[in-house]
């Protein structure tokens, strides 16, 4: 009974003095990483320095105890971005002696797609007797510092064709330069470029462009051709960007940018009203109302009807200048216009050319032509004059003629009244 006694003491003695070891014993110094500049997509070897500096003559007795070293992520965050590859590391440390300095290295796998940041890491200390855990392990917390980012794809440069952009402006070259400001290599990069509405791409499918391998710091070309529509709003377009690409371990990834894209300021001239109804064979005024719809001042404003040859009609001038035409304002061109006498009776349409010249306060050189059309509605045939006259002279004379018998048959009436009654008496 004596000796149970004993044994019960015993190993609770040990115990206790066991679980001191946890807590006392074991001491962290320090930590180095290879390679010292860690970039994301790096495997990274993660070596601990630690010591024991008391219970030596426990230690001295009790050969039987043993040190495993585990590392893990200590947050949720660097469980994203970060895969311990190796969570005990070189061969676990095993029996300690008094005042021994150990290391250990771990192999620590950092994401390509991980942001340059600090990672918090958990190495924890766990002394083994007899094959159990003495107690609680002790935990000690440091960094991992991620200072580049692997794989960052990005535009470098934009580049358009023309240099302003307004709207109407059909096959615009948008030049943009790919990059890969990282530090490691990307592969099968797709490039996707979504566009806003009132802008449309001027060929299909040339929404995406396949680019390929990207090496770090390599850039690559990546033209896109794009159509402004008319009524496009003078102002700067968020144009997106999405990169789809893979690291050399075939992970996927996908990103996306934004690029600015500036759409200036443009006059738009537009014919609002026409009057011109005429008949064949005359002459007429032919009135044309031309208004800036646009949203730039425009110059030199300038108006040309143009004709097929075998339209029914003859100019006087076929241009007519109007000048200066601000934003929302309305000018009369004017146009004179003989109809052949042959004209078929319907609209005829016209086509008009209209030039116009940029706002130079504002530095727009440009000009700009826009083609309309004008109606000529021919609506009867204008009478001859001279076979008019004819006619009116023809009918006068006959008149005349008439007029004349009536009055002979009623002299002659009364001719022979007069010698009727002369006979009666």
């Amino acid at each position: 009974m004596r000796k149970k006694i004993t044994k019960i003491l015993m190993s609770i003695f040990l115990i206790a003095a066991y679980s001191s070891i946890a807590y006392a014993a074991v001491q962290f110094d320090s930590v180095s990483f290879d390679p010292s500049i860690i970039a994301a997509g790096d495997e990274v070897d993660a070596t601990i320095n630690f010591h024991d500096e008391a219970f030596y003559d426990l230690q001295a007795q009790y050969k039987g105890t043993t040190l495993n070293v585990f590392l893990e992520p200590a947050d949720t965050i660097s469980e994203k971005y970060l895969l311990i590859t190796d969570a005990t590391g070189s061969p676990n440390v095993g029996h300690l002696f008094a005042q021994g300095v150990w290391r250990k290295t771990f192999r620590v796998k950092v994401s390509n797609d991980a942001p340059t940041a600090k990672y918090k890491l958990r190495v924890k200390f766990q002394y083994i007797v007899d094959n159990k855990p003495i107690d609680a392990a002790k935990v000690h917390d440091f960094f991992i510092d991620v200072k580049k980012e692997g794989i960052i794809l990005g535009v470098a440069n934009i580049i358009t064709v023309p240099s302003a952009v307004r709207p109407g402006d059909n096959y615009v070259e948008l030049d943009t330069y790919i990059e890969n400001s990282g530090s490691k290599n990307s592969k099968s990069v797709e490039a996707v470029l979504n566009l806003p509405e009132k802008l449309k791409h001027s060929y299909t499918n040339n929404n995406r462009l396949w680019i390929g391998k990207l090496a770090a710091n390599e850039s690559k070309k990546a033209t896109f051709f794009i159509n402004i529509e008319d009524d496009a709003k003078p102002t700067k377009y968020n144009l997106d960007l999405e990169f789809n690409y893979m690291d050399l371990d075939d992970n996927k990834y996908t990103k996306k940018v934004t690029i600015p894209f500036l759409v200036k300021e443009k006059p738009i001239i537009d014919v609002v009203d026409v009057k011109g109804n005429g008949k064949a064979g005359s002459t007429i005024n032919l009135e044309v109302y031309l208004k800036n719809i646009g949203t730039e001042d425009a110059e030199a404003v300038d108006a040309r009807l143009i004709t097929q040859s075998s339209q029914p009609f003859s100019f006087d001038s076929r241009s007519n200048y109007i000048g200066e035409l601000k934003v929302g304002e309305t000018a009369k061109a004017i146009f004179k216009v003989k109809i052949d006498k042959d004209a078929e009776f319907k609209e005829h349409f016209l086509k008009m050319l209209i030039r116009a010249k940029g706002d130079s306060d504002k530095g727009d050189e440009n000009i700009y032509t826009f083609n309309r059309r004008a109606v000529i509605n021919v609506n009867g045939k204008k009478t001859n004059i001279i076979a008019g006259m004819f006619i009116a002279e023809n009918n006068g004379a006959n008149r005349a003629v008439g007029i004349g018998i009536v009055l002979a048959i009623v002299i002659i009436g009364l001719v022979i009244f007069k010698i009727a009654k002369r006979k009666e008496k």
